[in-house]
C-alpha cells in the first residue's frame, strides 16, 4: 500500500514546476539541466489536479530533470503521453495498477519501479541508459505494444532485479545489451512477438539469473550474440516447461555459475554431479534451438522432455567444465570407478523433428566439418530415451569423461543416421537398445580410457547390445576401441565392417585394459567384415557365438586374436578372406583358437563350401573334423581314429580303401606265389591261382572258387586271415563312403 502524499495546491508550485506546468498544457519538451521537480507535483499535474486551459493538449516530455519525493500514480488512469529522458528519480515511483497511454523513461535513473498490474497502452520504453538501481516490479503487468530496455541496467544483486512474473507483452521484448544484477523473472510471461536478450549480461552467480519458467514466447527466443558483445548470464537461466513459436538461439552466448544440479542416478553405479546453467527441461520450440557458434556452459546444459520442432545445433559449443576432466583421468590411471559423473548435457527424453548438427561447419574437402568448429563437452552427454527423427552428426566432436560413458545414449531413436565419425573421445560410448533408422558411422573414430565397472576392470568402449540398425555399423577406417566392442544381440539390416579397426590394448603402461575386445554374441546382419590390420591383431578375445551373417570377409589378423576367437553356433552362408587363403589355412585357423575340439565350426565350414560347389573343399574340412574328434578320445580310440585316416580318410576318401585293397592284394600274390598250399579234399582238383586266391580272400560274399580250398598252415594262415579281415573292413569303408558321395550328389 503507497504511503501518503499530500497535494500541493497550484499557489505552491515553485517556478520551476510552474515552466513544467506550462510546457505539459502544450506538450512541448522541457529540458531542466538539473532542476528539481516535486513528484507529486508531476502525479497531480498528470491526473488533472491543476486546470490548463482552453485547447490545451496536455502531454509530459521532460528532459534531465531531478525528481524529488514521491512519483505515486498507483490505480491512476492517465490519458497522456509520458515522455522522461535523462531524468533522476530520488524515490522509488509508484506505478501500481496504473493506467498509462505510454510511459518512456530513456536514460531515466531510479531507484526502483513498483509497477504491478501496470497497463500501458502502447510501448513501454526503459532503454537509452536507463538505470534502475532497485527491484523493477513488472509483476502482472501488460503491454499493448512492446517492451524497449535496450542498453538498460538494473541492478538488485542477490535479489530480483527484473520482476516480470506474468507479463503479458503483446508485441516484442527488445532487451539487447541489457545489464541485470539480479534475477530477472519472466515466469508465466507471454509475450506476443520475439523476446531479444541479445548482447545482455545477466548476473545471479550461485542462484537464478534468467527464471522464465512456463514462458510463452510466440516470436523468437534471442539469447545470443552481437559484433560487440555475447550473451552473457552469470548463474542460472532457467526456461523449464517454457514455449517458444520460432527458434530459441543461444548462438555465442556464454553460460557460467549455476547451481547444483539435482541429483540423477547414472546406471549402473553412481550419480551426476553438476552445477546446472540452462534449465530447459520440458521446453517446447517450434523451431530451431541453437546452443553454437561458440555457445559455452560452464556446466550442464539440461534438455530433458524438451521437443523441438526443427534441429538442434550445438556446431561450436563448450558443454560443461574442464577443471573436472584431471580428476577422471586420476580415476582411470588407479583403475577406480567415478561414483559422482559430472554431466554436460542432460537431454533425457528429448524429441528433436529435424537433425541434432554438433559437428564444425562444413569445408569442400571435408563434409565432417572442421574439428576446430565440432562440439566439445567436458562430461556426460546423455540422450538416454531420445528421439531424434532426421539424423545425428557428432562427428569430430571431442568427448572428455575418462572413466565413464560420456556418450549415454540407451534407448535412442534416431530416423537417419548417427554419425560419429572421428570421435576422439575418453570415456564409453553407450547405445544399449538403440534404434536407429539408417546407419551408425563410426569410421576413424578413436574411443580410449573407457568406462570402468566397480571392481575397477574395463567395460566396452563403444556398447550397442541390443540395438537395431537398419543399414550398417561402420567401424572402419581407422576405428579404435581400447576397451573393446559389445554387439550383442544386434540386428543390422546390411553390413558391419571392423575393416582397419583395433581393439583393444591401453593408451598408457599403467592403464587398465580389457581381455574381451569384440562381443557379438547374437549378432544378425547381411554382412560382416572382420579384417583387422595384421600388424595390429584384436587385442583380446572375439565372441561370434551365435552370431548369424549372410557372408563374413575375414584376414589373418582376426584369428591371431590374443584372447582366441570363439566360433561355437556361429552361422553364415558364405566366407571369404582377405587376401583370398587356402583351406588348409583355414583350417589351421580353427586348430589356433579351438583348443577343445567342437564339431559345430567345422560342419558350418563344410556346409558354405558344399553349397558353393566346392566338394572337394568341404571333404577336406569334415576329415579334419574327424580327425580332432578321434584326436581327443583315449589311447584306444585315437590309434583306432589315426588306422581310419591313413586307410580311408574316415570314409571321406574312399578310393584310398581301394588302394589298400590292391596292396594287400599284391601283398597275397606275392606271398603265395612262393608258398603253394595242399587241397583240402582230395576229391576236388583246384587249380592253384594265387591272384584268385588272394581276390577271393579280400573280396567279402564273393565266392570264385579258391576259398576253403587249400590248408592253410603255418604264416600263410595269418596272412590268408589278415587278408580276409582287411577284405571286410576295406570294402565296407569303402562302400560307406561311396553312399556318402551318393547323398551330396
Amino acid at each position: 500500500m503507497s504511503e501518503y502524499v499530500s497535494y500541493v495546491p497550484i499557489g505552491g508550485l515553485t517556478d520551476v514546476e510552474r515552466q513544467v506546468l506550462a510546457a505539459y498544457g502544450t506538450g512541448f519538451r522541457l529540458d531542466l539541466d538539473g532542476g528539481r521537480v516535486r513528484g507529486p507535483v508531476l502525479a497531480a499535474m498528470l491526473t488533472g489536479a491543476y486546470p490548463l486551459g482552453e485547447g490545451a493538449m496536455p502531454a509530459l516530455r521532460l528532459d534531465g530533470a531531478r525528481i524529488t519525493g514521491r512519483f505515486d500514480l498507483e490505480g491512476r488512469t492517465v490519458d497522456t503521453v509520458i515522455t522522461m529522458r535523462g531524468c533522476v528519480f530520488e524515490r522509488t515511483p509508484a506505478l501500481r495498477m496504473a493506467r498509462l497511454v505510454s510511459l518512456h523513461l530513456r536514460g531515466c535513473t531510479t531507484p526502483g519501479l513498483r509497477a504491478r498490474n501496470l497497463r500501458v497502452s502502447s510501448d513501454l520504453v526503459l532503454e537509452d541508459g536507463f538505470t534502475c538501481k532497485g527491484a523493477l516490479d513488472l509483476t502482472d503487468a501488460t503491454v499493448d505494444g512492446s517492451l524497449r530496455m535496450i542498453g538498460a541496467a538494473v541492478r538488485n544483486p542477490g535479489a530480483g532485479a527484473l520482476l516480470g512474473a506474468r507479463l503479458r507483452v503483446s508485441g516484442s521484448v527488445q532487451a539487447t545489451s541489457l545489464r541485470a544484477e539480479g534475477e530477472v523473472r519472466l515466469r508465466g510471461a507471454h509475450i506476443g512477438g520475439s523476446v531479444h536478450l541479445t548482447g545482455a549480461r545477466l548476473s545471479q552467480p550461485d542462484g537464478v539469473a534468467l527464471e522464465a519458467t512456463g514462458m510463452l514466447v510466440e516470436g523468437n527466443l534471442l539469447c545470443d550474440a552481437t559484433a560487440r558483445t555475447h550473451f552473457d548470464a552469470a548463474g542460472v537461466v532457467q526456461l523449464s516447461g517454457a514455449r517458444v513459436g520460432g527458434d530459441a538461439v543461444f548462438s555465442g552466448a556464454t553460460l557460467h555459475d549455476g547451481s547444483a544440479a539435482e541429483s540423477v542416478l547414472v546406471l549402473p553405479h553412481g550419480k551426476a554431479a553438476d552445477r546446472i546453467v540452462l534449465d530447459a527441461d520440458r521446453l517446447r520450440v517450434e523451431g530451431d534451438v541453437k546452443l553454437d557458434a561458440g555457445f559455452s556452459a560452464r556446466g550442464s546444459v539440461a534438455l530433458r522432455g524438451a521437443r523441438i520442432g526443427g534441429h538442434l545445433l550445438l556446431s561450436g559449443a563448450r558443454l560443461g567444465d574442464p577443471a573436472v576432466v584431471a580428476g577422471m583421468s586420476e580415476s582411470f590411471a588407479a583403475a577406480r570407478p567415478v561414483e559422482h559423473v559430472p554431466v554436460a548435457l542432460l537431454a533425457d527424453g528429448v524429441e528433436v523433428g529435424g537433425d541434432v548438427e554438433a559437428r564444425g561447419a562444413w569445408r569442400n574437402h571435408d563434409t565432417d566439418g572442421d574439428p576446430h568448429g565440432a562440439l566439445r563437452a567436458y562430461g556426460q552427454v546423455r540422450l538416454v530415451d531420445a528421439t531424434i527423427h532426421g539424423s545425428a552428426s557428432f562427428s569430430r566432436t571431442r568427448l572428455y569423461g575418462p572413466a565413464i560413458d560420456v556418450f549415454f545414449a540407451d534407448r535412442l531413436t534416431v530416423g537417419g543416421t548417427l554419425f560419429l565419425r572421428w570421435v576422439r573421445a575418453s570415456g564409453s560410448v553407450r547405445l544399449q537398445n538403440a534404434t536407429i533408422g539408417s546407419s551408425v558411422d563410426c569410421s576413424g573414430a578413436r574411443l580410449r580410457k573407457p568406462r570402468l565397472r566397480p571392481d575397477g576392470s574395463v567395460k566396452p568402449s563403444l556398447d550397442a547390445r541390443v540395438a537395431t540398425i537398419g543399414k550398417d555399423l561402420l567401424c572402419s577406417r581407422g576405428f579404435q576401441a581400447v576397451g573393446g566392442v559389445r554387439v550383442r544381440l544386434v540386428e543390422v539390416g546390411k553390413m558391419v565392417s571392423f575393416d582397419g579397426a583395433r581393439l583393444g590394448g591401453r593408451t598408457h603402461p599403467r592403464h587398465p585394459v580389457t581381455d574381451k575386445v569384440l562381443s557379438a554374441y547374437g549378432l544378425t546382419a547381411h554382412e560382416l567384415v572382420l579384417t583387422f590390420p595384421e600388424r595390429l591383431p584384436p587385442r583380446g578375445s572375439v565372441t561370434l557365438t551365435r552370431a548369424k551373417v549372410v557372408s563374413v570377409t575375414d584376414g589373418p589378423a582376426l584369428w591371431a586374436a590374443a584372447g582366441g576367437v570363439d566360433v561355437e553356433d556361429f552361422a553364415f552362408e558364405a566366407i571369404r578372406a582377405q587376401p583370398e587363403v587356402s583351406v588348409r589355412t583355414r583350417l589351421h585357423w580353427l586348430r589356433a583358437v579351438q583348443p577343445d575340439f567342437a564339431p559345430g565350426p567345422y560342419e558350418q565350414l563344410a556346409a558354405v563350401y558344399a553349397d558353393g560347389g566346392e566338394e572337394e573343399l568341404a571333404q577336406k574340412v569334415l576329415l579334419e573334423r574327424q580327425r580332432r574328434r578321434y584326436a581327443e578320445l583315449h589311447l584306444a580310440g585315437r590309434i583306432w581314429g589315426k588306422l581310419q585316416h591313413v586307410t580311408v580318410g574316415f570314409g571321406y576318401r574312399p578310393w584310398l580303401a581301394m588302394l589298400w585293397l590292391a596292396l594287400f592284394w599284391l601283398v597275397g600274390v606275392f606271398w603265395f606265389s612262393f608258398n603253394v598250399m595242399e587241397r583240402l579234399d582230395s576229391d576236388q582238383n583246384p587249380v592253384w591261382n594265387p591272384p584268385m586266391l588272394a581276390t577271393d580272400l579280400l573280396l567279402p560274399i564273393i565266392d570264385l572258387g579258391q576259398d576253403n580250398k587249400w590248408r592253410m598252415v603255418g604264416a600263410s594262415q595269418w596272412v590268408s586271415g589278415g587278408l580276409i579281415a582287411a577284405g571286410w573292413i576295406l570294402a565296407t569303408t569303402a562302400a560307406t563312403g561311396a553312399t556318402r558321395v551318393l547323398k551330396r550328389s
